[in-house]
């Protein structure tokens, strides 16, 4: 028979002195818990889910938002022949100079004939100005069409027409003139009021909030925190993959709403997406900071949040003193303010742009460094923590 092999000649080889395996490194524990949480995040079940949640804010921005895709010189000026001549109905009732039944049919024939020639008009002539071309257009509309309503006008009609012209000819100068985004103020309230400043923020929150009252609610922190790895460490490095995680969710949604932009073609949103996205990657982390402490404070961390946005965001942040810094808002207008586009529709103050991305990045180690300490020195229990 064969010898019986001695356990110690087959067992592993010794562990050097003051070498322990079982002492995970930062980065080690870092890759970890990404690798566990990209698995998670991205499980079939949830699948259906998160592509709804990234494809209905573009698709509301899609169906809600005007399309402009039209050259500068073949605006739609003129507007609605049917419009036109209701406008001018009511200026001559108001004026005592109401129109028959038997002339409202043969000015609208002539209103719609003048303003589809008006509209198949050539090009402007080289050196003109959009402004003056669109000038030009409604007046050679108008004339066309005050030469042909003498046989349907009285005297005093045709005299108010003159004025309804003048009138029509200075407005359109004026819409000429007006910026070209002003048209497309609804793209930029769905994109900053609506995302970036309230689904952003409270989305930042729900998800880092839960690092920890998720592991308390299924009573598995004891698990976790048994390992030869810092609460603080700990606590980090769930930060830092909930972050990572989070800048990609919002990388893709920010590329989804502006694709839809530009197939509404919103003019000028390509200089803002690499001053947005900068923006954005110092908001996720902050909120998400914020989320995390708020998270250790309290079970009910969204609500907590509420609060916060309310008596500081939108309190202390609108005081025209040196406290509004304590707003992370107001250094992220900040940032956004030196889009031009954006600083036409909100007027927000652009100076200050060293001082807006130091005060998101402190205030990011602040709310994480007030987390590290409460999770260190707080002691959570399952059945304490379930009951508030």
């Amino acid at each position: 028979m064969g010898a019986i092999a001695d356990p110690a000649e087959t067992s592993a080889p010794p562990v050097a002195r003051g070498q322990n395996l079982a002492s995970p490194s930062f980065l080690g524990a870092l890759r970890g818990v990404w690798l566990f949480m990209w698995r998670s995040q991205l499980a079939w079940r949830r699948m259906p889910m998160r592509i709804f949640a990234l494809l209905a804010l573009p698709f509301l921005v899609y169906i809600t938002t005007s399309s402009h895709h039209v050259s500068p010189q073949r605006r739609a000026v003129l507007g609605s022949p049917v419009m036109q001549l209701d406008v001018f109905s009511r200026r001559l009732f108001r004026a005592g100079l109401p129109l028959r039944p038997e002339q409202r049919a043969p000015l609208l024939l002539i209103f719609q004939e003048e303003f589809a020639r008006a509209a198949g008009d050539g090009e402007s002539q080289a050196g003109e100005s959009n402004a003056d071309w669109q000038s030009r257009q409604v007046k050679a509309c108008y004339d066309g069409i005050g030469a042909r309503i003498q046989t349907v006008l009285d005297e005093r009609q045709v005299a108010a027409f003159e004025s309804f012209e003048s009138r029509n000819v200075v407005l359109s100068r004026n819409r000429a003139n007006e910026p070209v985004w002003n048209w497309s103020d609804a793209f930029y309230r769905w994109l900053v009021d609506l995302y970036f400043f309230i689904v952003l923020p409270l989305s930042c929150v729900w998800a880092s909030g839960a690092l920890i009252r998720d592991e308390l609610q299924s009573d598995t922190l004891g698990f976790l925190t048994t390992r030869p790895l810092s609460r603080a460490r700990l606590l980090v490095v769930k930060y830092l993959s909930q972050a990572a995680w989070l800048q990609i969710a919002f990388l893709l949604e920010t590329a989804l709403l502006f694709a839809a932009g530009g197939l509404r073609h919103i003019p000028a949103i390509g200089a803002l997406l690499p001053l947005f996205l900068a923006a954005q990657v110092l908001a996720v982390f902050a909120w998400s900071a914020l989320g995390a402490f708020l998270g250790l404070v309290t079970r009910r961390y969204v609500a907590m949040a509420l609060l916060y946005g309310l008596f500081v965001e939108m309190g202390i942040g609108r005081i025209p003193t040196n406290i509004n810094n304590l707003s992370l808002m107001r250094h992220l207008k900040t940032l956004l303010a030196h889009n031009p586009a954006v600083q036409r529709i909100y007027e927000w103050p652009g100076a200050g742009v060293p001082l807006s991305v130091g005060a998101l990045m402190l205030a990011t180690v602040v709310f994480l460094s007030l987390a590290a300490v409460l999770f260190t020195f707080v002691e959570y229990h399952h059945s304490v923590e379930m009951q508030k």
